[in-house]
C-alpha cells in the first residue's frame, strides 16, 4: 500500500540550480509548500508523487500544469 507521504517539492532557480524543498510529505502539505515557493525567486517548481512523476509544474509567467494520463 503507497504512503500518503509520497510526495516532493523540487524548485529549480533561474540559474539551473535545483534543489528538494520538501520529500515524502503529503499532497496537502506538498502544495502549500509550492505556493509559499512561488513567493521566491524561484523560476519553476515541480511536485512528484512517489513514482517521480510529475503532478504538478509551475513556471514563472506562465499558467500551472496539471499533467493527464498519458494512456
Amino acid at each position: 500500500m503507497a504512503s500518503d507521504e509520497e510526495f516532493s517539492v523540487w524548485v529549480f532557480l533561474p540559474d539551473g540550480y535545483h534543489y528538494a524543498l520538501a520529500r515524502y510529505v503529503s499532497a496537502k502539505a506538498a502544495v502549500h509548500m509550492a505556493k509559499r515557493a512561488t513567493l521566491v525567486i524561484a523560476a519553476r517548481i515541480v511536485i512528484t508523487d512517489g513514482g517521480d512523476h510529475c503532478v504538478f509544474e509551475w513556471q514563472r509567467d506562465e499558467e500551472v500544469t496539471w499533467p493527464t494520463n498519458a494512456n
